[in-house]
This record gives C-alpha cells, sequence and structure tokens, in this order.
C-alpha cells in the first residue's frame, strides 16, 4: 500500500482560481512591493484611485477619491511615472486645492536653482582652495574638504530634485504645451491652471 502525496502550490500575486481534489491554491500577498511589481499599470492605477492607502504609498499623498481619480488621469494622459508624479507633487508644481488638480508652473524655480547651484559650487570651490594653500594638518585637511564635498553633494541634490527636475518633467511630459501663452511678466506670477483631463485646454483659475 502506498500513500499518495497531496501538491499544495501556492499562487502569489496572481488571480485566485477554483481548485479540485487534492489541489490546493492560495491566493498570498506577501508585501505591497510584490504586490506592485506583479500587477500591470492599469491595474496599480485602479487600485489607486479607490485606495487611498495605495495612493499614499505610491505618490506619498493623501487625498480624497476625487482628487485621486484626477491625479490618476494626469498620469496617464501625460504618460508620467509614478516618481514624476511625486516629484511634481513635492516641488508643489502640481498642487491640490479642494476638489482641483492645478497646474502651478514655476518658471524662476529652474533658473534660481541653477544660480544656487553656481553660487554654492564658486564657494565650496573657494574653501577647497584655500585648505589646499592652508598649512593645516593633513588630516585636518582630508576632513574639512570631506565636509565640504558633503554639503556641496546635498545642495546639489535637493536643488536638482525640488528645483530643476520638476520642471524638465512639465516641459518633457507636455503639460507646458496645454497652458494658455502668456506674456513674460504673467508667466512670472506662477498663477495656477486646473488640468483638465478630458480635453486639451486648462482652464484658468
Amino acid at each position: 500500500m502506498t500513500n499518495q502525496a497531496n501538491t499544495t502550490n501556492i499562487n502569489i500575486a496572481d488571480k485566485q482560481r477554483n481548485a479540485s481534489r487534492d489541489y490546493y491554491e492560495f491566493n498570498l500577498m506577501p508585501s505591497i512591493k510584490l504586490y506592485m511589481a506583479t500587477r500591470s499599470d492599469d491595474d496599480l492605477d485602479r487600485v489607486a484611485a479607490t485606495n487611498q492607502r495605495m495612493f499614499k504609498y505610491r505618490f506619498g499623498l493623501t487625498a480624497n477619491s476625487t482628487v485621486r481619480s484626477k491625479i490618476i488621469a494626469i498620469k496617464s494622459r501625460y504618460n508620467l511615472t509614478d516618481p514624476e508624479v511625486k516629484s511634481l507633487l513635492d516641488s508643489g508644481q502640481i498642487r491640490i486645492k479642494q476638489q482641483e488638480v492645478l497646474a502651478t508652473p514655476d518658471r524662476l524655480s529652474p533658473i534660481l536653482g541653477i544660480v544656487l547651484l553656481i553660487i554654492v559650487s564658486f564657494i565650496c570651490g573657494l574653501n577647497i582652495f584655500s585648505i589646499s594653500v592652508a598649512q593645516a594638518s593633513p588630516w585636518g585637511a582630508l576632513i574639512a574638504v570631506g565636509m565640504i564635498f558633503i554639503i556641496w553633494g546635498i545642495c546639489i541634490y535637493y536643488t536638482k530634485k525640488f528645483m530643476v527636475t520638476p520642471w524638465r518633467i512639465l516641459e518633457r511630459s507636455g503639460i507646458l504645451k496645454d497652458i494658455p501663452a502668456s506674456n513674460i511678466l504673467d508667466s512670472l506670477l506662477m498663477r495656477s491652471f486646473i488640468v483638465d483631463t478630458n480635453y486639451n485646454t486648462h482652464n484658468q483659475s
């Protein structure tokens, strides 16, 4: 007499199927990262539009269902990635107002960011030059130069993240093309425009 072995298959992050006889299948979701890695963008967008916890995990923002749907629509319309949407939200280039999603293009931001990087780079360069000509111990000079490079790197990272990169995303995605043309003075006022997810026009707020 032989014992008949039972086989258990584990189906992770996929749809539940009906099993019969000695076949058992479990639909497990061990982590949200695995869930997101095994789902299509369309599925994730549908879940994020109806689930505020998934939406916050993806975009770092808690919003009502109306705003969630509009942000997902903007993401799909302009073919944006999750990090790009999060960058626009974090930098204020896209912001939330009641039930609307507004594009607030800050044309001065990338210019000020580049100017700031030049100033910081010039100051750091002067300090490194001063350390190189000063009569200091090798360890002291090494520590000082290391601290300068750390500060320099932090300034470059955050300036690029919040002032330069978001503007490039607006340009590359085509959002700027849908914003009504205005003269230079008006464009510097950082006026917000409602992002219309149905038509290729934006309404001034």
